[in-house]
């Protein structure tokens, strides 16, 4: 009889493990990843090297590792105008690089992606599947497809070295871009963040969707300070009410035209900022 119940236990754990290793796996870069560059200070001194390093994922400060050909440029610009290339290594990791501030002024790290297509359907067997293809692979397995998207993404951060630059660099002409109308290393905690909106080079005033956080306020993942809110127009006003590492997320959607219609139903632009505010020393000092 325990003989039976062991061999009975046997064929049972085998069998879980046979359903889990069968199961349908789902990438990590496939479930809405967002991209976010940050620096580990955002004030430094003339002739510091501060690394550059990436939040992929949907916990801020960090989550995933970014796989280098997602990456599709890193890019340091800098208060002289010039902007230097990032040599991306051949790795899935969260893509840190030594920066040397060698120049007083105000620097912009920025990066984008490679586009890529991120498909969810259920199959003829009733289970939902998350693939990085375009649908139009996809259409003789699927009973129904959820979502369909063609997405891009571009990502910012500013460095204070020494003071600001005379002129702030808001704007450094990504696809899709968020611009503080003014020096945001200035901006205190208590105050209000004011963004245009850039798309293809001009106003945005069309749809899209926001939300923004700061590091602390929420360990579980898209628990943002600032929920996803709708919104038209060019202009995005943000209460910033105490210090800490923000970032604010922006997107916008639109519907594929002609032939893409086959690959994808709508084509996902998204920006994203991130900044610090910083606070006085809160340590008790003898």
């Amino acid at each position: 009889m325990r003989m039976r119940w062991n061999n009975l236990k046997e064929q049972l754990i085998i069998g879980l493990l046979t359903a889990f290793l069968l199961a349908p796996a789902i990438p990590a870069d496939v479930c809405g990843h967002s991209l976010f560059i940050q620096s580990s200070r955002y004030q430094v001194h003339e002739g510091k090297a501060s690394p550059l390093f990436f939040c992929y994922g949907h916990h801020f400060p960090v989550d995933d590792g970014v796989r280098a050909n997602k990456l599709k440029s890193v890019r340091v610009h800098r208060p002289s105008g010039d902007i230097r290339e990032v040599a991306v290594r051949n790795e899935t990791c969260l893509h840190s690089y030594m920066i040397t501030y060698d120049e007083p002024g105000s620097y912009v790290l920025a990066a984008e992606t490679n586009p890529g297509y991120y498909t969810v359907y259920t199959d003829k067997k009733g289970r939902e599947r998350h693939v990085i293809k375009p649908k139009s692979e996809i259409m003789e397995q699927a009973r129904k497809v959820t979502l369909s998207l063609y997405s891009k993404q571009y990502t910012k951060s500013y460095v204070t070295c020494e003071r600001p630059s005379s002129a702030f660099p808001g704007r450094i002409g990504q696809w899709l871009e968020l611009v503080p109308v003014s020096d945001i290393s200035r901006l205190k905690a208590g105050g209000e963040l004011v963004l245009k909106v850039y798309f293809r080079g001009s106003p945005y005033t069309g749809p899209g969707t926001w939300d923004a956080t700061y590091n602390g306020f929420s360990t579980e993942a898209e628990d943002n300070f600032y929920s996803k809110t709708e919104v038209s127009g060019d202009t995005l006003r943000i209460p910033i009410p105490r210090p800490g590492r923000w970032f604010v997320r922006y997107y916008i959607k639109t519907d594929a035209a002609g032939a893409d219609r086959e690959k994808y139903n709508q084509e996902k632009q998204t920006a994203t900022l991130v900044f610090q505010i910083p606070n006085k020393p809160k340590a008790v000092k003898e």
